[in-house]
């Protein structure tokens, strides 16, 4: 392999590092502005929840990003005709807003329900 290709090849792996640090730099400042601005204000049973990592029915968003972090993929979806938003943690595979393992649902920025799915081995 020339210089040049090794250069380019390491360039290119640098800027993507980059770019990911900056992604999960911009998750930890989300998350510190949330503990710091709205977590003392949040009902015992809520913090308790987020402390140890689980839903909550009534959650609000903020409040299931700090649970779970930013979600692979977010859609709205139709269920006995009203509006239901799903926000899908991993693993992905190939189509993250189908293959998602876990999901959760909100109707009025609250928290309905949220599933664990079962992802047949190899699809996705």
């Amino acid at each position: 392999m020339s210089t040049h290709k090794v250069r380019s090849t390491g360039l290119r792996t640098l800027v993507v590092a980059l770019v990911t640090l900056a992604a999960l730099a911009g998750c930890d400042l989300e998350r510190s502005r949330l503990m710091k601005e709205k977590y003392p204000a949040y009902p015992e049973h809520i913090k308790r929840a987020i402390d140890q990592g689980y839903p909550v029915h009534g959650m609000d968003h903020d409040q299931v990003y700090l649970v779970f972090g930013e979600p692979i993929c977010k859609k709205t979806i139709q269920y006995q005709g009203r509006p239901v938003e799903v926000w899908l943690y991993p693993p992905g595979g190939r189509n993250p807003c189908d293959t998602a393992e876990f999901r959760v649902y909100f109707e009025d920025g609250a928290v309905t329900s949220w599933q664990r799915v079962q992802v047949p081995s190899g699809g996705g």
